[in-house]
This record gives C-alpha cells, structure tokens and sequence, in this order.
C-alpha cells in the first residue's frame, strides 16, 4: 500500500583563466553528482596540506581542524549534538568509523542514521535533536529508540581506506559491521540520505536476509536506485555536455594532484557557491547558516576522496536490492525540486516496491525543498521519520528480532 503524500543548486592569461574555469565546473560536477556541491567560502579555511593528512603550522591535527568548524557552524548552536556514547567501529579493511550515539543500549528499537556523498554524521543535526527528544529520551516513559550516527569512510571523523574501497558494496560492508557491533540484537532501521540511501539498498543486496529479521524498516531520503551517470542537475544542454567533457579530467586531478584540486575549488569558490546552493536547496529563504553549516562538512572531505567515489556512485545499480525491501515498512522522501536526484527516481523506487510485497511503501514528497531537504525542510523529514519508527516499534514482528 502506497501513501501518497505532499508534505512537501588575452593569450596565456585567457587560456590559463579558461582552464581553471573548466577545471571549476569538472570539480563541481564531480563534488555534487548525487551528493551536494564542492565547497564554498570555508574552504578557504582547509588547506590543502591539511586534506593531505599533514600537520597546520600550528601543530594541530588536521581532523581537528573541520571537526571543530563543523561545531562552531551548526545552525542549533556549538553544543548541540552531545552523544551519550562515542566509539570508533573497525571496517572489514580496518578502516575506524566513528560513531556516535543517543539514548539506552538496553532500547526496543535501534535506528541508524547513513548520510551522502561528502557530507557527514552532522547533516543530521535537526533530526538528532528532535528524535532524540521525542523518542530516545526517557521524559517519564521508556525510550523507544537508540539512534546511531556514523560517519562513511572518508567523510566526516572516519579513516580512509585504499582507493579500490571507494565503493558502494564497501559502504554497505561498513554499514553491516556497524550493526554487528554496535546493535548485535534487536530490530534496526535503517535510515539513508542520498549515498547513504544507496548504502542501505546496497546492503540489501549483499545480505537480503536480513530484512525482514534484523532490519525491521527503512527510509530512504533524496536516493536512487541507478541510472545516475546521465544527469544534467537542471543544467542547460550546453553545460551538461561541457560537464561530460571536463568531468574525465577533473576526476584525473583530483586524484592524482589532489593539492592542485584543492586549490583549484579555492580559486573558483565564487562559481561553485552559486552552483552549490542551487543544487542543494530550492527554497529562498533558506537560513545563510545553512550554507555556512553545509560548506564546513565538505570542506572536511578530501577532493581525493569526492573523486574516487563518483564512479561508484555514477555507476550504481541497486534494482536487485528492492525485493528484501518489500518484507519492511519503508519511507521513501524526495523534494519536489530536487536537481541532483529529481522526485522521478523516488517516484521509481516506489513503483518497484510495490509491485509485489507485504510491506508498505510511504511516499512523502516535501514541495519547495532541493536535495538536502533534511536541512531544509527538517520538520517534515522528522515527522515521516518518527511515524516509520512508531509504526516498527508497534509490530509484533520487531518485538521479537
């Protein structure tokens, strides 16, 4: 059953200018496919020997120096996302992901929270803070859920892996020990943004058995199952093909010169912020915090790390995953104005889910919000949230995971 509901970025001199520019425009389109776009002011305040994983001149490691921009920009104030518990999970490869958490070990439900593409745990700051207080809070009652936040490998406080990792079947590996540690039993929901979404159909394709056992729900929020190489992000037909052409070489950079990238996106700061709040959002009174806040999680993502992901995420194919995601309630949110991942992938999702299956399939669609509706319109997102985990809680089956 389908619930339809509209809740609802002269000589040397010109040709040196010129290939910057072209430069700017193959970062961006790399930095924001699927994701969000590459940087803007605060980038200014990452150096690229700090994105290397070099010491500042201040002697300070250089995680610090994002992490504490990130606290310093939240839209809800510097202290706004205290943990009840932080602890790194080792990877299959050994990669440390860093994990924060609220609410109870001892809670009936866990809910664990994947964010996209070079963003970060803190993305979901306005649903931690609201969940938090209506359902992993005592207030009285027994909390009705933990929630778990993780940074993807890359991203945020997590480590790198090696190149060949950079992959969506490597996030979903990630994903699955973070539940085998940090939720070994109960029921779980799974909740994704973007890349993350793409991390939880990715795990539904590595262990479909797990879904409708363990994973008792999903959500998935401004997420495709495929086909995204061929978006033109609401571009016009000129810069789309301009995109293809540049975005070969700018992947090459950002790889294998990634000093050179870094200050690259520096110089061409003033193109991509236009771009980058128009992919990202849609409404115009968007909070300038907002921005300020968005630019801080990117700015702690290596141009490294944007490149090597953009084939993974370009080339997914994730249709064999909706199959385990008809035997759970699942949530699928789009904005309406969405550039990077237009409502007709999430129009799809919910097609193929309902098809066949005993689960139901709520689709919100929130009008006036872009890509990173989470922080745009984050009441909405919120409450769908809260109904898919009162809805989970209530059922017998997820009493007895």
């Amino acid at each position: 059953m389908t619930k339809v509901r509209s809740s609802s970025v002269a000589g040397r001199h010109l040709g040196r200018t010129a290939g910057l520019i072209g430069a700017a425009v193959g970062l961006t389109a790399a930095g924001t496919a699927v994701g969000v776009a590459v940087t803007r002011s605060a980038t200014t305040r990452v150096r690229a020997n700090q994105l290397a994983g070099q010491a500042g001149d201040d002697g300070r490691a250089v995680a610090d120096v994002p992490a504490r921009e990130l606290r310093q920009q939240d839209p809800l104030g510097i202290a706004s996302r205290p943990a009840d518990t932080t602890v790194l999970v080792a990877a299959d490869d050994g990669v440390l992901l860093s994990v924060e958490e609220i609410g109870p070990l001892d809670a009936p439900l866990t809910v664990v929270f994947a964010h996209g593409y070079a963003l970060s745990m803190a993305s979901w700051t306005f649903q931690r803070r609201d969940l938090a207080a209506r359902i992993s809070s005592a207030n009285g009652h027994r909390p009705t859920a933990r929630l778990v936040f993780f940074d993807q490998r890359g991203h945020g406080g997590s480590g790198r892996g090696d190149a060949e990792h950079a992959t969506i079947d490597q996030l979903a590996a990630d994903l699955e020990a973070v539940l085998d540690v940090r939720a070994p039993r109960g029921p779980v929901v799974l909740v994704g943004h973007s890349m993350g979404g793409m991390t939880v159909l990715a795990l539904a394709q590595r262990r479909p058995e797990l879904f409708g056992t363990r994973v008792a729900g999903v959500a998935l929020i401004s997420t495709s199952s495929g086909n995204l190489a061929d978006l033109d992000f609401g571009l016009p037909q000129l810069l789309t093909r301009l995109r293809a052409a540049v975005l070969p070489v700018a992947a090459w950079t950002m790889r294998r010169r990634p000093a050179f990238a870094e200050h690259t996106r520096r110089l061409a700061r003033g193109i991509v912020s236009a771009v980058t709040w128009s992919l990202s959002f849609s409404s115009t009174d968007v909070d300038p915090a907002l921005g300020r806040y968005v630019d801080a999680m990117i700015a702690g993502t290596p141009v490294d790390v944007i490149a090597e992901f953009y084939p993974a995420i370009a080339g997914m194919d994730a249709r064999g995953a909706i199959e385990p995601l008809r035997r759970v309630p699942t949530l699928v949110l789009t904005g309406d104005a969405d550039k990077m991942i237009p409502m007709e992938h999430s129009r799809q999702l919910v097609e193929e889910l309902e098809r066949t299956g005993h689960g139901t399939t709520d689709f919100v669609v929130v009008p006036g919000a872009g890509h990173l509706v989470l922080l745009e319109k984050p009441d909405q997102v919120t409450a769908a949230l809260s109904e898919l985990i009162r809805e989970v809680a209530a059922a017998p089956s997820a009493r007895r995971a």
